[in-house]
């Protein structure tokens, strides 16, 4: 279940693959996979407050977290759940499902970029340095800017479902609802509980495994 001597990696070997060490996909990953769908669903329905605009557009929403944390410790399986849950949450507050289907590149790019950067400059999810904290920033900023572009512009407008002159409040509450929620939390959770997720089996340090 734990690896030894995580807690003295340096952080760019916390995604090297060393010689003789396996690291398989395992049944554990599909039941990660379920339960972050699973909580994405209820915090992205219930746990989204403060003005929301309609179409699974909030002003804070904190389904960002479960996409960007989850994947970043679990690669693909985070980036599978990230792209699956927002179809149940949004359900909940009424979004039709070709809405939610056209969402899907932007939410997942909001949950592939953070783990591709994180596995490309080789960060440390400990939070330990300035730039691990400066690079999730960047990665939180930018798929969020391409996630609200993407959704605003591409989908809702695409779709005339924009209320005249709303194009602008939309974006900026895709983006905003999720960089603040990201702020918020993002941080908080890499660095109180990373250090005990690297420890086990299921963090994930390529894709798959």
């Amino acid at each position: 279940m734990f690896e030894e001597n995580t807690s003295e990696l340096r952080e760019e070997d916390i995604w090297t693959v060393k010689e003789g060490e396996k690291r398989t996909v395992r049944i554990t990953h599909i039941f990660i996979t379920i339960l972050l769908i699973t909580i994405g669903f209820v915090v992205g329905a219930f746990g989204s407050v403060s003005f929301p605009l309609g179409f699974g557009v909030n002003f804070f929403w904190t389904g960002i977290v479960v996409q960007q944390i989850g994947s970043i410790w679990f690669g693909a399986w985070g980036v599978i759940a990230g792209a699956i849950f927002p179809f149940f949450s949004n359900s909940m507050v009424g979004t039709p499902f070709y809405v939610s289907l056209a969402y899907l590149p932007a939410n997942a790019i909001q949950t592939f970029l953070p783990a591709w950067v994180f596995r490309r400059f080789k960060l440390d999810p400990r939070m330990k340095s300035g730039k691990d904290g400066l690079y999730l920033f960047l990665a939180m900023v930018v798929s969020s800017i391409i996630g609200s572009l993407w959704s605003v512009l591409v989908v809702l407008k695409g779709y005339d479902l924009l209320p005249p002159g709303s194009v602008p409040l939309y974006i900026w509450g895709w983006f905003g609802g999720n960089v603040i929620a990201g702020v918020v939390f993002n941080f908080i959770l890499l660095k109180a509980l990373s250090e005990i997720v690297i420890r086990t089996k299921a963090f994930v340090k390529r894709w798959w495994a």
